[in-house]
């Protein structure tokens, strides 16, 4: 199969893109977390698409109190995903990622996450 040098470019364009995104998650990891970098992403967005209201709450600025109760309740479920909770076993989420700060990264540099 030959592909197009736009193609070609484009290609590079994404992977580069998924490799600096997991770099930078790698910071919202605490030293020792058993949580592979790929995970939070992922599961943040299996998170936002069965809980679409919550991902509509978290997205609305209009609503500080709102964003914040609906990033808890994220970070609640973030640490239900099954692929989370295999990683860390019965610890608290907060032992391994910063919760908080994970989010505040993904709505700001995430937005097709959120869409």
């Amino acid at each position: 199969m030959k592909i197009t040098k736009s193609q070609l470019k484009q290609i590079i364009k994404e992977e580069l893109e998924v490799t600096l995104t997991e770099a930078k998650l790698k910071d919202f990891l605490k030293p020792g977390s058993a949580i592979h970098s790929t995970i939070p992403a992922g599961s943040l967005m299996g998170v936002l698409l069965k809980n679409p209201e919550l991902r509509d709450q978290a997205t609305n600025t209009t609503d500080p109190r709102g964003q914040m109760q609906a990033f808890e309740e994220i970070g609640k479920l973030l640490a239900q995903d099954p692929d989370i909770k295999r990683a860390i076993g019965d610890d608290p989420l907060e032992k391994h990622l910063n919760v908080k700060g994970f989010l505040r990264y993904a709505e700001q540099n995430m937005p097709h996450l959120w869409a």
